[in-house]
């Protein structure tokens, strides 16, 4: 099987280096191309059909969510199709053997049909995007990941996705621990493991994406994370006035509407239910815009206790 896959494709690296051939006829190639070869590749490793169609639809609806562009998407979904072709290489005893239960060695040389697959591809200028996704597909993100250690945003963004989803499929199927798990079971997994092994913002947006949310509502998703993460992060700094001014805040407190709240204002804090926004701080533009904005994404209106004079 193995020649066969590499006789198929020598051949189409042959029939496709011919310069006359119309651009609209060397995409068509492409994609019967990787159609074919992933037919292949699913026979041969023993990898469920679905597994391929999941990878490539739930990756392209996180890209498509993050904005990507046209070419990229292109890589990624040729990438997410052709994952495991480098698999060819190893025994089936191998391939069926549950990843954590393997030795060190056994791990190792399991990992490596990541950078095989890279070099079957290798020769084929169009693939070189997807290759480089294949490559990568076992690096993590905090670093410590295979084969060259590559970390954050230092992985490509395609790469980081079919990480998540990938994973996901594993954890399903039983390939990852040897049981299969319940879809929540494997969530959560991805969950205990973002910012060591995965892109947490991608992992939230796969979360969002399994619940059937559309491209719109992902990005939707992602502008009230963005907030909110800003939201936090000045919670945790608290944003206090600058105590070398000598400003002396009262400690009478009132509750004010949204409506109310205006420039210069000093907050005692804001919460939306039980989350915090913001504390400790004087209004400006900027914490009223995301205030209007919190309110209108998660529909609900703040909680806002100001000083009510400086003394």
């Amino acid at each position: 099987m193995e020649n066969k896959i590499r006789s198929y494709i020598e051949k189409f690296k042959n029939a496709t280096q011919h310069p006359d051939i119309p651009n609209e006829s060397l995409k068509k190639q492409d994609i019967n191309f990787v159609r074919t070869l992933s037919h292949i590749i699913e026979k041969q490793v023993d990898i469920k059909s679905e597994h391929s169609k999941f990878i490539a639809e739930k990756s392209l609806l996180i890209a498509g969510a993050l904005d990507m562009n046209a070419e990229d998407k292109t890589n990624l979904l040729y990438a997410a199709m052709l994952l495991q072709i480098g698999k060819i290489h190893l025994p089936n005893s191998l391939i069926k053997k549950p990843f954590y239960s393997m030795s060190v060695v056994d791990k190792y040389r399991y990992l490596g049909h990541a950078v095989d697959g890279e070099a079957l591809l290798s020769g084929l200028e169009q693939f070189e995007g997807a290759a480089l996704l294949i490559r990568y597909q076992f690096e993590r993100f905090d670093g410590q990941g295979f084969p060259d250690g590559l970390s954050k945003d230092n992985i490509p963004l395609g790469a980081r996705i079919i990480s998540v989803v990938s994973d996901y499929i594993a954890y399903i199927d039983g390939s990852m621990t040897g049981k299969p798990m319940f879809a929540d079971v494997a969530l959560s997994q991805m969950m205990i493991r973002k910012e060591s092994f995965y892109d947490a913002d991608i992992v939230e947006i796969f979360s969002n994406a399994l619940k059937g949310a559309t491209v719109e509502e992902l990005k939707d998703a992602i502008i009230k994370s963005k907030l909110l993460a800003v939201a936090t992060e000045r919670w945790k700094k608290g944003l206090v006035v600058n105590t070398r001014q000598n400003n002396r805040w009262s400690s009478t407190i009132v509750e004010i509407s949204l409506a109310q709240l205006k420039l210069g204002m000093k907050v005692d804090n804001i919460y939306f239910g039980s989350e915090p926004y913001i504390r400790n701080c004087i209004v400006d533009q900027s914490i009223i815009d995301n205030v209007n904005t919190l309110k209108k994404t998660k529909g609900t209106n703040p909680v806002i206790k100001i000083f009510l004079n400086v003394a």
